[in-house]
């Protein structure tokens, strides 16, 4: 009996169909890993904040420091942030130091856990990943990807327009007041709290440190997902104003100052004001 191949068009047919549907599945199959890495993202913060509310009460109603605790960099610069921060800078195993090296961006994996598990909210987390967005790209390569506002039991309020909570029991309408966030810090690790803007205060008109939009599979609207005391997480969308600026500073490793002036832009800005505890 003859043997008979496939003709070159027949072949070419069939390669055409498979791109075809390559092309019709692989959106879709991104857009899933998407959702998936914003659903662990959302998993994390709702460990957090239970880390967070735990070791409250364990701590007779007082809140774990906002900062990071900082301590003897070599460059002489000192410390900051105290022992009883919910997470520490990245710091030498088996070390008394930080492992300070010009913003920490050579600062090892090992040495950014070991920040982590100095922290004071690690032995109610118990695990790495949780303070991790799978999503991150950050401009500094940083591994935490959460950070809290400064406004609990944080250093800025002294000279800054806010109350600075220490207790729980400060907290009002905790379903409704964000404790963790996505930052976008670009100097190597999430420094400290996170603010608004630390000279014009909780209601100033423009932003200055900035979120992350990592969540969107989109260029014109982002996302980033908020830790809320009660324990449950959320996702919220961006106006274009908004995003621009935050994809600009994750282009760009600054965080120039932005102040929005469209409408939706400006809806951004007080939305964030009424969620900060």
């Amino acid at each position: 009996m003859k043997k008979k191949g496939f003709t070159l068009i027949e072949l070419l047919v069939v390669i055409a169909i498979i791109a075809l549907l390559l092309a019709i599945v692989l959106p879709s199959l991104r857009k899933a890993k998407a959702v998936a890495k914003s659903l662990v993202c959302r998993t994390n913060l709702k460990g957090l904040t239970g880390a967070y509310y735990s070791y409250a009460v364990d701590h007779q109603n007082n809140l774990c420091g906002s900062w990071n605790y900082h301590d003897h960099p070599p460059d002489g610069s000192g410390r900051w942030g105290d022992p009883w921060d919910w997470a520490w800078s990245p710091w030498v195993v088996g070390g008394n130091t930080s492992a300070y090296t010009s913003y920490s961006y050579k600062a090892t994996l090992a040495e950014r856990h070991e920040g982590i598990r100095k922290g004071s909210l690690f032995p109610y987390v118990g695990s790495f990943d949780c303070y991790h967005c799978p999503s991150d790209a950050s401009f500094g390569g940083n591994f935490r990807s959460y950070s809290i506002p400064d406004s609990l039991n944080g250093k800025w309020s002294s000279s800054s327009a806010w109350d600075n909570r220490t207790t729980l029991s400060e907290i009002k309408n905790p379903g409704d007041k964000y404790v963790f966030i996505e930052e976008n810090d670009p100097r190597g690790y999430n420094i400290n709290s996170w603010v608004i803007d630390p000279s014009l205060g909780v209601l100033s008109s423009r932003w200055l440190d900035p979120l992350t939009v990592w969540h969107s599979g989109q260029k014109t609207v982002g996302q980033s997902n908020f830790g809320f005391l009660d324990g449950h997480a959320e996702m919220w969308k961006w106006s274009r104003d908004t995003t621009e600026y935050f994809l600009k500073c994750d282009a760009t490793g600054t965080w120039p100052s932005f102040v929005p002036t469209s409408p939706e832009g400006i809806e951004d800005l007080r939305r964030i004001h009424q969620g900060w505890p």
